[in-house]
């Protein structure tokens, strides 16, 4: 099933639901080889379960989402750039983290064959003094 904007939330909701349910099964099957009661067995996968849920609620939705509209595929932006409705391109600031259009960037460099972009001119500078403290992120 392809993911789109329309069904985000409906996929989301059952992935996150089933890698939950197959880690409680898990420790479900542990304990009973453990042989632990069936309270704890119960009671242990419970709680796996519902931590799990957690863990996973805010992680795959914003997977699911950079995928969703990148169509799981690099931009000409770069692999980490995400192009929203519209077809707006927003890509981060390697130094500070910031997202921002490419179109309205303050400055560019070239690193490895790749444009990368920043907010402003400061974060440039920092990145052009030493390229693979930021690349990496």
């Amino acid at each position: 099933m392809k993911v789109t904007e329309d069904n985000l939330s409906t996929v989301s909701a059952v992935v996150y639901t089933a890698a939950a349910a197959l880690v409680a099964a898990a420790v479900f099957a542990l304990a009973v080889v453990a042989d632990y009661g069936w309270v704890a067995r119960i009671g242990g996968s419970g709680w796996v379960f519902m931590l799990s849920m957690v863990v996973l609620m805010p992680i795959v939705p914003s997977l699911l989402r950079d995928r969703a509209l990148t169509g799981g595929e690099p931009t000409d932006a770069g692999p980490k750039a995400v192009v929203q409705e519209g077809g707006n391109v927003i890509v981060k600031d390697p130094v500070c983290g910031m997202e921002i259009d490419p179109a309205s960037a303050a400055g560019s460099s070239e690193y490895e064959g790749q444009t990368i972009y920043f907010c402003n001119l400061n974060c440039k500078q920092s990145f052009d003094a030493e390229p693979e403290k930021y690349a990496k992120k």
